[in-house]
């Protein structure tokens, strides 16, 4: 997920290059937090911000583990602000830590129940443990305070399909496009629900959609190469899963799908 917006105040802690925004690199921000840190000019809510910009940089280059430090640090000093346990929450569950990540994204809520990205989070955390209700509630509120979410309306749809509310889903992917059509989840995943309501023309009208946005994307090809399978056309589900493979050569599905593909090409 994307940094967030630091406090005003952090404006005393531009001198170190210890911005929170995207106008200096990480690592270099990395640096001039640690400096601003160690300088002992910072007032506690400064020396809170600065330990919070050098989390969430940690976190970006995937040093989570550090990241966390930093986070716990911040809350310490600054135990009411919502952003610092959401951030730490995020990166509870980039490390599979997902109570934890839970724990921190019901505190940001507390603090801050109007917070979308920690219901979001929260949300998706839920979906990852497959509590699908609890997901779409946390979804719903999100998506009220921020309607044009592309991602937390894709990924209502997904616990929707997970439930096999299946005209949920698609009125939610159909959203989702309409706001990115440049985006391939949201069409794969629509063409994921059309198959299994038996539209299967659709279906494949959407994987292919995907995958023209995204040649690479793997997930299409394999539900492409499924739909071509199932229509008798094996060579080209043969095709779709030999791209998969090109792709990622230890992806079980496209082996078992491609192995299933040849043996009923062989009849």
């Amino acid at each position: 997920m994307a940094v967030t917006t630091m406090p005003a105040w952090t404006q005393t802690l531009k001198q170190w290059k210890c911005t929170g925004g995207p106008d200096v690199a990480w690592e270099e921000q990395i640096t001039g937090c640690t400096d601003a840190i160690k300088s002992e000019k910072l007032g506690e809510k400064d020396l809170a911000v600065a330990f919070a910009i050098r989390g969430s940089a940690y976190r970006v280059r995937g040093e989570l583990k550090r990241a966390v430090k930093d986070y716990d640090q911040a809350v310490k000093l600054n135990p009411n602000d919502a952003d610092v346990f959401f951030r730490r929450g995020v990166a509870h569950g980039m490390l599979g830590d997902t109570d934890r990540a839970i724990d921190d994204f019901d505190q940001a809520i507390k603090l801050a129940p109007d917070h979308a990205g920690a219901l979001y989070s929260r949300g998706l955390t839920y979906s990852n443990k497959g509590q699908w209700e609890r997901a779409v509630k946390d979804y719903d509120q999100a998506i009220k305070l921020s309607p044009n979410n592309v991602m937390a309306i894709t990924n209502r749809g997904n616990a929707y399909l997970a439930t096999k509310q299946y005209d949920r889903a698609i009125a939610d992917y159909d959203r989702a496009i309409e706001l990115d059509p440049n985006e391939a989840i949201p069409l794969n995943n629509r063409g994921s629900a059309y198959y299994q309501i038996g539209q299967a023309d659709r279906a494949m009208d959407d994987f292919s959609a995907a995958i023209k946005l995204d040649p690479n994307y793997t997930d299409a090809l394999n539900n492409r190469g499924l739909a071509y399978l199932g229509r008798g056309a094996y060579d080209l589900a043969i095709k779709d899963f030999d791209q998969v493979l090109k792709l990622n050569p230890n992806d079980a599905d496209a082996i078992r799908n491609r192995a299933d593909a040849l043996a009923r090409k062989s009849k």
